[in-house]
């Protein structure tokens, strides 16, 4: 019998760790998840804004050393000799030129680096047909003259930025164009600054997209020259952190960070979206390492009381039960609190430590429940308001079979309360008019204010002479609202107008049979205040 006994209190001991395990860990897995989401979704949002800031002013840069070397004086004074001097030296000075050549005014290349394409003509080209009269910085492209002519020790297709200036002599008479080709190769550069920790490179893929034609430029392998889809580049532009998680077309999931390169100084920029990416499953490691981790904690603190269970059954069987009991209505979401339990050492930390998490949890949750409560209630009338009266319609006249009578109440004689007696009078009056709606609306109904002296009634009913019923219900708020008003030095008396309306029957969106209630409370003002109309009434004379 005594170890039957033990067996069933080490079971149900064991079994009431793993309900209090799976609470608490599911709470402080979901909090850790939060965090540690946004923390990757901004770290790739980071990088992708360093490799777009750093695009941008490596492009800014050699755009403004082509428009420097191009204003020197020995363009203008048409010494080829001097001319090829220039331009082989700004060539082994920057080496990420591939290829530098400055043309006459009919686009023939009189001088270039490595004397390539000397004496050819490139004046169908965009290098010099976009620089003849300003500068000129043109998008990724593939080589097409120099595709041969150029040293591949790769083999891939050779990519250039195009960047050109026209050349004027003193009189600003065209004299030819000095016309560069920037080799793309310089962006694996900028790339592998960016992924300089070992293994770095194969945890997230950097792409670079052309805004010509959503092209990628820059990329993993395999996916350079192929149009990224356009559903990726939305749901990145419309999140505010620059990052989201997104589906790609191999249905593969993964969180994406994105910027949108928008120049540096003077240079506006090609528009180049940057965009770093990283699989879900490498980007969460760490919240499914916390999950393992708090599973393997929860499984030995399951074993070690086991064990304390085992050999002290008769002891801590009941305490542990009331700890169990209370942690259960936690997660039910009743109101308890862990008890305290005092004698065995173990359990008395445990119900301690249980006690302070819980407390926290708690009052933090309570926090947050005040805060909700601030932002659906009027501060003025304790009523709902405008933000609460719209939820009420999304969850519930949406999802409701039945029909429900919207009022779209506004005071009569409000106006003059406040000029005869100010505005501290005019509080009261709508405080005593939220006081009456209040005690007047059941179960069924709901109340919220608007704003300033407008107000907003919800009734359904089941009974088939719904009209005349919301009619009757009008008849009584408008007595009730009549009623005098006692203030602190006089007795005033007020109206109430009503414009209804009925949802589904007059539209089949709650708000929008809001508004045809604001239309027939219009009528009741016309008609003489004090009076209910329906807006169907007004709608069929």
């Amino acid at each position: 019998m005594s170890v039957y006994l033990r067996t069933i209190v080490t079971l149900l001991f064991a079994g009431m760790l793993t309900i209090l395990t799976f609470l608490l860990g599911s709470i402080f897995t979901e909090k850790a998840t939060d965090v540690v989401q946004k923390e990757v979704g901004q770290s790739l949002a980071g990088y992708s804004f360093q490799m777009a800031d750093k695009l941008d002013l490596f492009m800014a840069t050699r755009f403004k050393e082509v428009q420097l070397v191009g204003s020197l004086p020995a363009f203008r004074n048409q010494d080829i000799r001097k001319e090829q001097i220039l331009i082989d030296e700004l060539k082994s000075k920057f080496p990420t030129f591939s290829w530098i050549g400055l043309t006459d005014a009919q686009g023939k290349v009189i001088a270039s680096s490595d004397g390539i394409l000397k004496g050819e003509s490139i004046a169908e080209r965009p290098v010099f047909l976009n620089a003849q009269k300003e500068p000129f910085i043109g998008d990724v492209h593939e080589a097409v003259l120099l595709a041969k002519l150029l040293p591949n020790p790769t083999g891939e297709p050779l990519q250039f930025v195009d960047i050109s200036v026209p050349i004027f002599n003193e009189n600003k008479e065209f004299l030819g164009v000095l016309a560069t080709h920037l080799s793309w190769a310089w962006t694996e550069e900028v790339k592998n600054s960016l992924t300089n920790t070992p293994n770095q490179e194969d945890e997230f893929d950097i792409f670079i997209v052309s805004q010509r034609d959503n092209t990628i430029i820059l990329g993993p392998k395999g996916m350079v020259g192929k149009p990224i889809h356009e559903q990726i580049l939305s749901d990145q532009e419309y999140t505010e952190d620059q990052w989201s998680v997104t589906e790609w077309v191999d249905n593969k999931s993964y969180v994406m960070g994105s910027t949108l390169g928008d120049g540096h100084a003077d240079y506006a920029g090609l528009g180049w979206t940057v965009m770093v990416r990283q699989p879900i499953d490498i980007a969460y490691e760490a919240i499914n390492e916390l999950e393992q981790f708090m599973w393997v904690i929860g499984g030995v603190a399951i074993l070690l009381f086991s064990m304390i269970g085992w050999v002290l059954a008769d002891q801590i069987a009941r305490p542990i039960r009331k700890i169990a009991a209370a942690a259960r209505e936690i997660g039910e979401g009743k109101h308890s609190e862990i008890p305290v339990i005092h004698g065995v050492k173990e359990v008395e930390e445990l119900s301690i430590s249980i006690r302070n998490m819980v407390q926290t949890i708690t009052t933090t949750q309570t926090a947050l429940t005040e805060m909700e409560s601030l932002a659906h209630q009027d501060t003025l009338t304790g009523l709902p308001n405008r933000i609460a009266l719209y939820e009420k319609m999304e969850t519930t006249l949406l999802t409701s079979d039945e029909k429900w009578l919207i009022f779209f109440m506004d005071l009569d004689g409000f106006k003059q309360v406040n000029d005869q007696y100010g505005h501290l009078a005019g509080d009261l009056v709508l405080q005593v008019v939220a006081e009456r709606l209040t005690n007047f609306a059941n179960e069924n109904q709901f109340v919220s204010r608007l704003g300033g002296d407008e107000f907003v009634f919800l009734t359904t009913s089941s009974k088939s002479n719904f009209i005349q019923e919301g009619q009757a219900c009008m008849d009584e708020i408008i007595s009730l609202i009549c009623e005098p008003i006692l203030l602190t030095n006089a007795k005033v008396t007020i109206g109430c107008s009503i414009g209804a309306a009925i949802y589904p029957m007059d539209s089949d969106h709650p708000i929008e049979a809001m508004h045809l209630a604001d239309e027939a409370l219009y009528e009741s003002k016309q008609n003489g205040k004090n009076q209910g109309t329906f807006y169907s009434n007004k709608r069929n004379a």
